[in-house]
């Protein structure tokens, strides 16, 4: 595979390779964690004390649905704060100012394009599915029923436009190309998949009544960051390898994301109604795809 110029970042050209992005991301990425990791005990703390205060306000909500082993959750929430702040530099840095120039062009075509790609997404789970319905057998929950399955599938439709739009942007329309301007194609397609699959392996389990102290954020950050090592579900972790491989290769042959919006957008709009109404056994699916749930 060739380097091709519209992927290339910095006004360099097919010979130029450039790995400042790639720090970029990198100080961004771990920056975040620091920084949530200093300042989420105190979000949390702020919760709890104006929810003590005022109960029947939004964060007297929260606290009733937030118990401590819940704090990881806070932790992740806060680390979003600097990347979001951080995104508008990024794409100027970038010279990305345009969804053309990221890859969300011809906006009608667009729709139709990711209608097509939304079945093939949704096609490709309904295989695995019935894979596992042959090998393995599941049952159907008793919540089960039409209303509910069409309710459960507008959600998940309007779930999965929104997680695609977003992450395809980032992951495919910007932290490839970084690795794409710092490398030669096949080890920025695996590299970026690479970081796809660990951004989105952040298991941090809590135990269970242990409070939260002022440090309990740097606990959760280093777990955070090594959560591939401490909880070695590999399966998985290779799942979501395989996802961001195959969606790297989607973009670059065809040029554009609404492709990856569109197979994005089927893979989650089906899990949201897989996990929902049919219910497999631990153990057996344990083994066939590394988890209790369809990734």
């Amino acid at each position: 595979m060739q380097r091709e110029r519209p992927y290339i970042l910095f006004g360099l050209n097919e010979s130029g390779f450039s790995w400042k992005g790639v720090l970029a991301l990198a100080v961004i990425f771990f920056g975040a964690v620091l920084f949530a990791a200093l300042l989420s005990p105190l979000v949390y703390f702020g919760v709890v004390a104006w929810a003590k205060a005022s109960p029947d306000t939004i964060p007297g909500w929260l606290s009733s649905r937030m118990a401590p082993e819940d704090f990881p959750r806070y932790f992740d929430r806060v680390r979003w704060v600097p990347v979001v702040l951080a995104l508008p530099w990024l794409f100027k840095w970038t010279r990305l100012l345009s969804l053309y120039r990221l890859g969300y062009d011809h906006p009608v075509r667009g729709i139709k394009t990711v209608a097509r790609w939304w079945l093939l997404g949704m096609g490709m789970l309904l295989l695995v599915a019935l894979l596992q319905w042959a090998f393995v057998g599941m049952g159907v929950s008793e919540q089960f029923s039409g209303g509910y399955l069409f309710e459960k599938l507008a959600m998940g439709l309007l779930a999965g436009l929104v997680v695609a739009l977003l992450e395809e942007l980032l992951f495919r329309g910007v932290i490839l190309r970084l690795f794409y301007t710092a490398l030669r194609p096949w080890p920025a397609i695996i590299l970026s998949a690479l970081f796809f699959a660990y951004v989105h392996f952040k298991s941090v389990p809590w135990p269970q009544g242990q409070e939260v102290h002022w440090y309990s954020g740097l606990d959760v950050a280093w777990r955070a960051s090594a959560s591939v090592v401490l909880q070695p579900e590999w399966w998985k972790f290779l799942s979501l390898f395989g996802a961001g491989v195959f969606l790297n290769l989607l973009f670059l042959r065809s040029g554009s994301l609404w492709p990856c919006v569109g197979v994005h957008a089927g893979w989650v709009a089906f899990r949201v109604v897989y996990t929902k109404f049919f219910q497999v056994d631990a153990g057996q699916a344990q083994w066939f795809w590394g988890s209790q749930t369809m990734l």
